[in-house]
């Protein structure tokens, strides 16, 4: 909320006197400006769901089991190693996806982001 609020109004007032849809001024002025925001929520949101158990516990089918229920099914049946391994798994699965998260920012923010730093 707080980047959709840095946003002058008029832009919406301007892309509308220019005849530009409404699709063309988010995807070039509102999405660039809100693209920090948006990364990291998207970084949260992935992050949260690989460790979340308690909603996944009643979501799950016998065909489709998710890493987090598996560890919980494996320390119940005293299985710790497979256990322990599979939550290492988890770790370095969002450590991997934090490191492209990393890469990807660094690449668009060079790219899409260089009016924001007033050096270039």
């Amino acid at each position: 909320m707080t980047s959709l609020k840095s946003i002058d109004r008029e832009f919406e007032a301007v892309s509308a006197s220019l005849k530009v849809s409404q699709f063309v001024t988010l995807w070039r002025v509102t999405l660039p400006v809100c693209l920090p925001a948006v990364l990291e929520i998207a970084r949260y949101l992935f992050i949260n769901a690989m460790t979340t158990v308690s909603a996944l516990v009643f979501l799950y089918s016998p065909e489709t089991l998710p890493a987090s229920v598996s560890i919980l099914n494996l320390d119940e049946a005293g299985e710790l190693g497979p256990a322990a391994a599979m939550a290492t798994l988890i770790v370095l699965t969002c450590a991997l996806v934090s490191l492209l998260y990393s890469l990807l920012t660094h690449f668009l923010f060079r790219r899409q982001q260089a009016w924001r730093n007033p050096n270039r």
